[in-house]
């Protein structure tokens, strides 16, 4: 099963932890963690929701929606983000749940 069908699988029945490495433009792998199941919010200029967790992009490529866990100072002093990840630089993915 891939990463964007495990998603589906845990969004179905509301919001999870996952984990999973991801390869920035750059080369460098970093772990990120988070929560997938929110129900979307917003527009997205680049793109448009395809699912609760799910935004295809203009150009037709998928990203996950993540309520991140591990972003310390970067926007809320609590340390949550909510940020879009490219599935195809995704790796190693776990959740919660053991899906």
């Amino acid at each position: 099963m891939n990463i964007k069908q495990q998603i589906e699988n845990i969004v179905k029945n509301g919001a999870a932890i996952v984990a999973f490495n991801y390869t920035k433009r750059d080369g460098t792998v970093s772990r990120r963690n988070g929560v997938v199941g929110y129900l979307p919010f917003g527009e997205r200029a680049w793109g448009v929701h395809s699912s609760r967790s799910i935004v295809t992009s203009k150009d037709g490529k998928e990203f996950v929606t993540v309520k991140t866990n591990n972003d310390s100072g970067e926007t809320a002093v609590d340390g949550h983000a909510y940020k879009s990840f490219n599935i195809e630089q995704m790796s190693n993915f776990t959740c919660s749940r053991g899906q």
